[in-house]
């Protein structure tokens, strides 16, 4: 009998969960293109579109640290699904994230440091990261000592590339420059966030510590939405487990050993106290290391 055929093609099922968001996303972005949305929902249409584009970020992101699938094929045409619903290609991410932030993250060498965000107030801080940091990784990527995927990874990226300009210009055809609105619009805004949630999981800690590397935001709505990204100390101690693991992980691994300042209930509220309220400044760091 078939092992895949008996065990399924997904390595956890948690993950068809995975295949419909990234299916609701193709949706949101392409059918505005054939339909017209009445103007008062335009807005909220954006949001949702910008939301999903990020949650496919985040499967994405799950995706090349645990593939998703038990095929080789099913996992090179989930990427290619990928590259569309997110707007730049699913193994590009690899380099810049894979192999040089879990290597150095935060300490000196690592292209998304929080030292981007520079010092003054939240608000200018957080886009002063997202523009120098995505810089920093564009820089970083062309270094001649920059790590390199290997030969079959890099035919995957180039195939997605291919895919994904044939998928814009497609799009361009149909509905001419409605795509930058609904489209090219919501990945921006969804990359975006993507480096920014870097900078709140990061900003204040110290990166020579066992536990108090990354902050972790503990909500479950958010968690539930995006994937567990919220648990960030124990992705970085375990790259590889599965998002649907992290949780009780996180409990039996971190939560006994770091500091309870960088284990906050609301990404939202520690965004807003941080760096959006007027007179917000950078997040503190916690004041005892909390290893024992």
């Amino acid at each position: 009998m078939n092992t895949v055929a008996t065990q399924g093609l997904l390595y956890e099922q948690v993950d068809r969960r995975s295949l419909l968001f990234v299916a609701i996303t193709l949706v949101l972005l392409i059918l505005p293109l054939w339909l017209s949305l009445p103007g008062w929902l335009v807005a909220p249409w954006l949001l949702a579109s910008t939301l999903f584009c990020f949650s496919a970020c985040i499967i994405n992101h799950n995706h090349v640290h645990t593939p998703v699938f038990r095929s080789t094929h099913l996992n090179r045409l989930f990427a290619i699904v990928l590259s569309l619903a997110r707007g730049h290609t699913s193994s590009g991410v690899i380099v810049a994230h894979n192999l040089n932030h879990h290597h150095y993250n935060g300490a000196e060498g690592d292209w998304i440091a929080t030292r981007f965000a520079g010092h003054g107030r939240g608000a200018g801080r957080l886009l002063r990261y997202i523009v120098f940091a995505t810089l920093s990784m564009a820089r970083g990527r062309s270094r001649p000592d920059a790590p390199c995927l290997p030969p079959g990874e890099m035919r995957q990226l180039l195939l997605q590339r291919v895919c994904l300009v044939l998928f814009i210009l497609i799009l361009l055809a149909v509905s001419g420059l409605i795509v930058l609105l609904f489209v090219v619009l919501p990945w921006l805004l969804a990359v975006a966030m993507l480096v920014g949630v870097n900078l709140l999981q990061h900003d204040g800690c110290d990166p020579r510590s066992q536990y108090n590397h990354s902050r972790n935001f503990l909500g479950r709505l958010g968690n539930w939405f995006f994937f567990n990204n919220g648990y960030h100390t124990i992705h970085h101690m375990q790259p590889c487990l599965h998002w649907s693991r992290l949780p009780a992980q996180h409990r039996q691994q971190v939560a006994p050993h770091a500091d309870a300042s960088l284990q906050c209930p609301s990404i939202l509220h520690f965004l807003a106290v941080n760096y959006l309220w007027p007179g917000a400044v950078a997040a503190d760091a916690p004041t005892s290391a909390g290893e024992g």
